[in-house]
């Protein structure tokens, strides 16, 4: 059997399915459930988590968000924590962040727009939302996120909203986010998403690459290189790098249920009812090398940092390569 660290370093926690979105690329609003486990139930996460993605759902419309966020950095001090919302609750997120940033100053926000007024209205379902959006981010901006970014995923109907949605970023002086729209039969409850104009949509991820690479910071030289695999593996289906899904991350749904990631439909256990979190990922990872030749491929950055931070000669030879230039001349 390989051998994998048995440590789990990134989690990302649906703490809620409800949602007051309704998405075209996802459809956990329509799940009618809602959350089960209590802020106290986070208690038992494993300790050497590096960093946390508070997802959904919208996190916000859980109102003891704050306790979920305590409990979180009481278990595990050092690890960044990030909280993924579509920024339509704006005076909610207000009242919740202000307790937060009492728990942890260093809080991460990340507020969803794919487009544009027209465009993310239409692909996220609602009205006034690019406004709300907006306002939400002026808001953190006044509490003083010192983390705070915007998240664009890109699929069919809005990769020519791209450079509009970076250059806004820039104007905000905020940190920009890229994803693109995935499957997933148990989170996003959607498989038909697929890309069909790849070759326009190439094109604007190449000229997002390039400028990044022309930044002056390692993070942007960084996000240049996601930007690359994630452009591989939407022309490949493949990942640049290998997949530690289940082994250095893990996916815990809102009732507890552990998942090598949000793509891959393969439950591991409980959290709720893990004692020893060494033995818990032995099993685990004996399960998840059985299967796996069922894994979904994926290119998320909840699974991409580890594989990144792993393999960071190969990601770093490939920045070496490319930044003089300011564009991609190696793979």
């Amino acid at each position: 059997m390989p051998k994998f660290p048995q440590k789990i370093k990134d989690i990302v926690l649906a703490v809620t399915y409800q949602c007051n979105s309704q998405c075209e690329f996802c459809h956990i609003w329509r799940k009618k459930t809602a959350s089960s486990l209590k802020p106290k139930d986070y208690k038992n996460l494993p300790r050497t988590i590096q960093n946390v993605n508070i997802s959904g759902g919208e996190p916000f419309l859980r109102n003891d968000l704050s306790k979920i966020v305590q409990t979180i950095k009481s278990r595990c001090p050092r690890a960044k924590i990030i909280i993924s919302t579509n920024g339509f609750l704006s005076q909610e997120i207000k009242k919740q962040t202000k307790k937060i940033l009492k728990i942890e100053p260093g809080i991460g926000i990340t507020v969803s727009l794919d487009g544009l007024k027209k465009i993310h209205e239409k692909l996220r379902g609602v009205k006034n939302g690019f406004k709300q959006a907006l306002q939400t981010i002026e808001i953190l901006k006044k509490l003083k996120i010192k983390n705070l970014k915007i998240a664009f995923t890109i699929n069919d109907h809005n990769f020519q909203e791209l450079r509009k949605v970076y250059q806004l970023s820039k104007e905000l002086n905020l940190e920009f986010s890229f994803a693109v729209c995935h499957n997933s039969p148990h989170y996003f409850q959607k498989e038909d998403n697929k890309i069909s104009r790849l070759k326009e949509m190439e094109k604007e991820i190449i000229w997002l690459i390039s400028q990044e690479l022309r930044g002056f910071s390692l993070k942007r030289w960084l996000r240049a290189y996601f930007a690359w695999g994630l452009l591989r593996f939407i022309q490949t289906g493949q990942r640049i790098l290998p997949d530690y899904s289940g082994l250095r991350s893990l996916f815990i749904d809102p009732f507890g249920r552990i998942y090598p990631s949000d793509v891959w439909n393969l439950r591991l256990g409980k959290i709720q009812e893990i004692t020893n979190w060494p033995k818990f990922l032995k099993t685990s990872q004996r399960i998840i090398l059985t299967k796996s030749q069922s894994k979904p491929n994926n290119w998320m950055i909840c699974t991409a940092r580890q594989s990144m931070k792993k393999h960071w000669l190969k990601a770093g030879w490939w920045i070496l390569s490319n930044k003089p230039y300011g564009k991609i001349i190696s793979v």
